[in-house]
Formats: structure tokens, C-alpha cells, sequence
């Protein structure tokens, strides 16, 4: 049996698809694992193991604590992106929950529903503010004919950080947590 076998049946593991734009054939996923906590411990503990390595510490304090922050920050980033796919996919599950990868940049998430012929689109972001750029894909509108084309009429416009709910130029910013309630 392989690894990823027994992680299934210790229900620690979950696949959500990831759609190709650019090849309707190709059958990708994303393997999100369903208690996050472990893949925080495991950069933990990387990291552990960077700041004992010798060719590590030639490095200045500023560009150790720089490479250390990045490695945390991407991957609770990642925690996020995943915990929001599961909870989503577990949810709705009269959807199709996805990733879409397009040519160049992505979708983070998106919510289909065949049965209306439409969707929603999402970025998921590990921020507390609003950044620029952070609805550049959503308001891409070469990424949203594409969509449309494939999936539907777009519902709606999402980034989902940790900061306030709110409403910006079409684009609905709302709250990690008060999104997880909701579903």
C-alpha cells in the first residue's frame, strides 16, 4: 500500500480537482491535507533544522529571519487556500468546487453549479488589508470570458482574506471566518 493510500484511511487527505483552461483533458489535483496544523508543524520544524545547518548561518540575521518569515507566511497562505477549499467542497456539495489554471495565473477558487448554469470566482488571500492587485485575476476580463464560456454566468467576484467584509468596485472582500460560518 502507498503512503497516500494510508493517509485515506486516516481521512487526512482530501483531492480537489484542478481544471486546465488551456487542456479540457488534463486531469490534475490539488491533495489538501484535512488537519493543516501538521503541514505548519512540518515547516516548523524545517525551519528548526535551516537555523542548525552551517551554510544557513553564513547568511546575515536579516536575510535568515527573511527566508524564515517567507517559508511561514506561504505556508500558512496555503493552510488557508486549503482549509477554504475543503470547507467548501464539503459544504456545497450541490457544486463543483475547483481551481481553475489558466496559461498564466490562476483562480483560486472556483464554485460551479450545472444545474444554473453559473459560478463564483475566487481568490483566497492570507492578508488582514486590502493590498492592490489582490482582485487582478477577478477583474481580468480576458479570464472572465473564458469563464463564462466554460462555466456559466459569473455570480460573483470574491477575495477572501482575514481582514473586514466589504464591497470594492464589484469585487466582495470578505472575511475567512465569517465565510466558514456562512457555509
Amino acid at each position: 500500500m502507498e503512503i497516500k493510500e494510508y493517509l485515506d484511511l486516516l481521512d487526512l487527505t482530501y483531492d480537489i480537482p484542478i481544471v486546465h483552461m488551456t487542456d479540457f483533458n488534463t486531469r490534475d489535483r490539488r491533495t489538501v491535507i484535512t488537519q493543516p496544523g501538521m503541514r505548519y508543524v512540518q515547516a516548523e520544524a524545517l525551519i528548526s533544522q535551516m537555523i542548525l545547518d552551517d551554510n544557513f548561518r553564513t547568511y546575515s540575521l536579516q536575510e535568515r529571519n527573511r527566508a524564515t518569515e517567507r517559508i511561514l507566511t506561504e505556508v500558512r497562505g496555503r493552510m488557508m487556500e486549503d482549509i477554504v477549499l475543503l470547507e467548501t467542497q464539503m459544504a456545497r456539495t450541490d457544486t463543483q468546487v475547483f481551481h481553475l489554471q489558466f496559461a498564466a495565473k490562476e483562480f483560486d477558487m472556483v464554485v460551479f453549479s450545472p444545474q444554473t448554469a453559473s459560478c463564483e470566482i475566487y481568490e483566497i488571500k492570507h492578508r488582514t488589508e486590502i493590498v492592490s492587485g489582490q482582485a487582478r485575476h477577478l477583474l481580468d476580463e480576458k479570464k472572465c470570458a473564458e469563464t463564462t464560456s466554460r462555466f456559466g454566468t459569473i455570480m460573483g467576484k470574491y477575495v477572501i482574506y482575514r481582514g473586514e467584509t466589504k464591497d470594492i468596485n464589484g469585487i466582495h472582500y470578505v472575511n475567512v471566518e465569517e465565510y466558514l460560518r456562512s457555509l
